[in-house]
């Protein structure tokens, strides 16, 4: 049967290492189940002899030993993540892990795996009209500016209205406003 102590070293092997998942078996955790009902039982049987001091020396022990595991858990739910991401499906690593744990791990898998397929599909598939669309938005003919001084609302030789842009505002507007405004000792470029 498991001590508190076997929990705490169980704890920190799994924190040490922070690459590899110690190996965690259904039975080591059938032990620390089997270790908290033990205590409940003997909480339940103090409890009934009303010994208040042993009630709470209990209550600290089966508080610390869920506590511990908390801690172990999230360390390992971490990593089995972590190696779903990278995409790390071993033997070795399989074998370090509960049959829950497989079951979350091999639920992480495919999601990853899902999202990125679909990533990848939308990438590859990305039609030549809206490639030409990127090229064309990286070449706009756009200049970001700080306005150093108000400007009132005005509509350019295009009939696009521009402002009101006020002091100090940094706006992206068309080349040909930007640099007369910039002429104008209402803005600096950015």
């Amino acid at each position: 049967m498991f001590t508190y102590s076997e929990f705490i070293r169980i704890r920190r092997q799994e924190q040490e290492d922070s690459r590899t998942l110690s190996k965690l078996t259904n039975d080591m955790l059938a032990s620390m189940k089997e270790y908290i009902a033990i205590n409940k039982k003997s909480l339940e049987e103090a409890n009934k002899m009303d010994d208040v001091k042993r009630s709470e020396e209990i209550s600290i022990q089966i508080k610390n030993a869920i506590s511990t595991l908390d801690q172990l858990f999230t360390v390992r739910m971490g990593k089995i993540a972590n190696m779903a991401v990278l995409g790390i499906n071993t033997e070795q690593a399989r074998g370090n892990m509960t049959s829950q744990e497989l079951i979350f791990f091999d639920s992480l898998l495919n999601l990853v795996n899902e999202h990125k397929g679909k990533l990848l599909k939308e990438i590859k598939e990305v039609p030549p009209q809206e490639l030409q669309k990127v090229e064309e938005d990286s070449n706009t003919n756009k200049m970001v500016i700080k306005v150093i001084a108000d400007v009132p609302r005005f509509v350019w030789k295009n009939n696009k209205t521009y402002g009101p842009f006020s002091f100090p505002n940094i706006v992206e507007i068309d080349r040909d406003v930007a640099e007369i405004l910039i002429k104008g000792g209402k803005a600096i470029g950015v």
